[in-house]
């Protein structure tokens, strides 16, 4: 058919259309007008006799939306058709329909007829069979009726009869005109005259006949993301291409991952069924659609449906993360596509290029897991990658992390005791956060503070441990000398610094020597006396010597010291007195003549002498050795003479050692010390 044929098809059936409208403004109220209106009116011809299922009027009796007004169960049909289409959108009823040819007026059908809203009515022969010419039994071979109902069964000449369709609407009254002759099969008996099969798809009233149908399926090619819906248009019309409307399309996915899918719909008023499936799997999937009506089936053409792996788009969340150094870090993200969270899968992450950690996505694609930055401290690239599925492209995404140095912690291990002169170590140990053993870290030590500090440097081995050793201690008079350790930190650690409590307990050495004290009748106080000392350093206590004391006692150069050493440390005390003469009431007469005495102590040991030159009581000689034993007694005359008296005070850290070369005692009356030196040491360890 040329462009200008159709053109004219459609202006005559547009003309038929108008008719009707006009009729039912014309004769009835505006509302029902309106219904009327939106009523399309269709012409067609049923032949099952001679079957064609591209020619058959679709849809037909049995079809969902169809209200019937013809022959019921198996019937052999060869008659015209009338269809009324529906569009109002409410409910209406066919008063009556008559079909006039010349003064045959085929009168078959129920009166008041309801067609509901979207719905469609078909009026057709009403009994099985075929006939000629204008019988009333209830067929309806329109074929084969000529001028006034005429038989016209075998005529292959133009009949000239057009037939007229009388009906009523909601009691709107309106005609249509078949100038298209799709009744009467153009005014011929189609059968005999070259056309065989009479079925003519339905077309609009007015319009020429449109023998055959058309089933199009669109578009010929897609391509969806598995996980998603694929739609597809099945466009159904007659041959003009008018649409065919309220006809069940079948949809079938015959070949590919999504194979043995199916579903169905119907035609819209623009000839229109859409069917939309998901796709499960990778692949191209070959689909198609078909019409099944009273006599056979319709394809279409195939069309293809290529489903592709969605794209995952991974996020690190957040985008920015940070960590001490070695610290373990938990670092998360977010895995999704366009069906949304994808869970199950694996997702690692990777700082620096060098540490990895792999965590599975939970249920609303969230994933994490724990990495332990080996960097020093900085901003590093951080990545996440996901390997893809069967369903799913491969993602990746990038973010920064940022390395903090880590925590750290100083103890002071070294001794809490020194000696000057001694060598001292200082020790010390580094650890992340009070735990993890620092290696390979260099700690600063120092004993004291200001100009006489001593320091040394230590490197940590793997338990944390740092020493240094000084090999002679040197630090001014003092009971405690701080000590400190420092970690000046580094690119992965913070500084620490730590101190021992209470500072380095020092060995001391103290002492105490005079030449003569006396109490009693007579009492004098320590002369000449040197300390008592005490300090941590080498040193010297020496007072002049005295020359002379005169009185009830008289004693002649007198002499007292004492000495530091150190390295080894020690203490050394010692007196001497040229004479001593004791003139006292109620005392014999005491002569003593030269006399000393000595004190030593050190860490390892103490020791004491004394020498006594002679002594004499009342006149009377005591037998004495120039270097009388420890804690000779000697009583004589009611005087008690203690030669060599050595008193020892001794602990596991501190030892004292007086000695006494001459130590007179009358009870009651005179206690008097010649020559007393007394050496102590304190700290030791």
């Amino acid at each position: 058919m040329s462009a200008t044929s159709r053109s004219t098809r459609r202006a005559v059936a547009f003309l038929g259309m108008l008719v009707l409208m006009l009729s039912a403004v014309a004769l009835g109220p505006a509302a029902k007008a309106r219904a009327a209106a939106n009523v399309a009116v269709e012409l067609g011809y049923a032949d099952n006799i001679r079957a064609d299922p591209s020619h058959f009027p679709t849809p037909w009796s049995g079809a969902s939306g169809v209200v019937f007004e013809g022959c019921a169960g198996s019937c052999s049909f060869d008659a015209g058709a009338i269809r009324f289409v529906n569009n109002t959108g409410v409910q209406v009823h066919i008063d009556y329909v008559k079909v006039h040819f010349g003064t045959c007026t085929f009168d078959l059908w129920n009166k008041n007829v309801p067609v509901p809203a979207d719905q469609s009515a078909i009026y057709t022969q009403t009994i099985s069979g075929a006939s000629a010419g204008c019988p009333a039994d209830g067929t309806f071979d329109t074929s084969d009726a000529g001028p006034n109902g005429a038989n016209w069964a075998g005529h292959c000449d133009q009949s000239g009869v057009f037939p007229t369709i009388e009906f009523s609407i909601d009691g709107q009254p309106g005609t249509v005109q078949d100038s298209g002759q799709i009744l009467n099969t153009k005014g011929v008996d189609g059968a005999v005259c070259g056309m065989g099969n009479e079925s003519q798809q339905w077309a609009p009233a007015g319009s020429v006949p449109c023998v055959g149908t058309l089933l199009g399926l669109a578009p010929a090619t897609q391509t969806d993301a598995v996980g998603s819906s694929a739609a597809v248009t099945a466009t159904l019309t007659n041959t003009c291409g008018d649409p065919l409307q309220g006809v069940k399309v079948d949809f079938a996915v015959s070949a590919g991952p999504n194979s043995g899918v199916t579903g169905s719909a119907v035609t819209d008023q623009s000839g229109q069924a859409k069917f939309s499936y998901t796709g499960a799997a990778v692949g191209t999937d070959t689909v198609g659609s078909s019409v099944t009506n009273a006599v056979g089936v319709i394809t279409s053409n195939n069309v293809s449906v290529a489903w592709v792996k969605r794209d995952a788009v991974l996020t690190i969340d957040p985008a920015s993360a940070t960590s001490d150094f070695n610290d373990p870090a938990t670092v998360s993200g977010t895995l999704t596509d366009s069906a949304g969270p994808i869970a199950g899968a694996s997702v690692t992450f990777t700082l620096n290029g060098a540490e990895t950690c792999t965590g599975t996505t939970a249920a609303n694609g969230s994933v994490s897991c724990s990495l332990t930055p080996q960097e020093a401290s900085g901003p590093y690239p951080l990545t996440a990658s996901y390997g893809g599925s069967a369903t799913d492209n491969p993602a990746s995404a990038s973010g920064t992390f940022t390395v903090t140095r880590e925590e750290t912690t100083l103890v002071y291990t070294g001794s809490a005791h020194a000696a000057n002169g001694r060598p001292y170590t200082l020790s010390g140990t580094l650890k992340e956060d009070g735990t993890t053993p620092i290696a390979g870290r260099q700690v600063a030590f120092t004993l004291g503070s200001g100009a006489s500090a001593q320091s040394c440097t230590g490197t940590t081995d793997a338990a944390g441990n740092a020493s240094c050793t000084l090999a002679s201690v040197n630090q001014p008079n003092a009971p405690t000398i701080p000590a400190t350790a420092v970690f000046a930190g580094d690119a992965y650690y913070v500084p620490a610094s730590a101190s021992l409590s209470g500072g380095v307990v020092f060995t001391s050495m103290t002492g105490h020597a005079y030449g003569l004290k006396s109490s009693g009748l007579v009492g004098i106080t320590p002369t000449p006396e040197a300390g008592p000392v005490s300090t941590t350093v080498a040193g010297n206590s020496s007072p002049p010597c005295v020359l002379s004391i005169s009185g009830l006692i008289s004693a002649a150069t007198l002499c007292a010291n004492v000495s530091t050493a150190i390295s080894p440390n020690a203490s050394t005390a010692n007196a001497s007195v040229q004479h001593v003469g004791i003139g006292v009431l109620g005392v014999p007469a005491i002569q003593i003549g030269a006399v000393t005495s000595t004190s030593h102590e050190s860490c390892t040991g103490g020791s004491g002498d004394a020498t006594v030159a002679s002594i004499t009581v009342g006149g009377i000689a005591v037998p004495v050795s120039l270097h009388p034993g420890p804690n000779t007694v000697v009583n004589i005359l009611g005087v008690k003479l203690i030669l060599n008296e050595q008193l020892p005070t001794d602990t596991a850290t501190d030892h004292t050692l007086t000695v006494n070369a001459v130590h007179v005692i009358v009870p009651g009356l005179l206690d008097t010390t010649v020559a007393s030196s007394t050496s102590d040491i304190h700290g030791c360890f």
